[in-house]
C-alpha cells in the first residue's frame, strides 16, 4: 500500500505540473490521498484494498480553462503511454469526465464546459490496482 500511495500521489503531481501555469489560478492544489476497503470485506490484512489520490486544481477564470486544462492533461497522459476510455457520452451539458487506464491503474479528469456562474477548475482521481490492506489501520471502506 506505500509503494500504492507513492506512485498514486507522483501520478497526481505529474498531471497536475502538465497544466500549463497561465491556466492555474494556484500553485496549490487541494490533494486527499486514502487507502480504501472493500464494502463488507471485513478487515484484516487480507481484506482487497486499493489507494486513491483526489486532487482539485484551481483554474484562472475564464471561458475555456477548464477544457484547455483537459486538452493538455489528456495530451500528456497519452503521450506517457495511458490508455483513453471509449467516450461514452454525457447527458450533462456541463460536466465531463475523460478516463484513462494504464497497468492497472485508473485516473479520472473531471473538468466542465464554460457556462456562466460556473466554476472552472478540474479534479484529478488516481485509482491504484487492487491489492490487499495489509498492516495499515489508516484505511477506510
Amino acid at each position: 500500500m506505500d509503494d500504492f500511495r507513492s506512485e498514486g500521489e507522483a501520478i497526481s503531481q505529474q498531471i497536475v505540473e502538465s497544466i500549463p501555469d497561465a491556466l492555474v489560478a494556484q500553485a496549490d492544489s487541494d490533494l486527499d490521498s486514502t487507502g480504501r476497503l472493500a464494502p463488507s470485506s471485513g478487515d484484516t490484512p487480507q481484506t482487497p484494498a486499493w489507494w486513491e489520490v483526489s486532487t482539485t486544481v484551481d483554474l484562472v477564470e475564464e471561458p475555456t480553462t477548464s477544457e484547455q486544462a483537459a486538452t493538455a492533461v489528456a495530451d500528456a497522459l497519452v503521450a506517457d503511454g495511458w490508455t483513453k476510455a471509449q467516450e461514452k457520452g454525457s447527458s450533462d451539458p456541463v460536466y465531463q469526465t475523460d478516463e484513462y487506464r494504464r497497468d492497472g491503474w485508473y485516473v479520472s479528469i473531471s473538468w466542465v464546459l464554460s457556462a456562466p456562474d460556473i466554476v472552472e477548475d478540474l479534479g484529478v482521481l488516481v485509482v491504484s490496482p487492487d491489492t490487499v490492506r495489509g498492516d495499515h489501520d489508516e484505511i477506510s471502506s
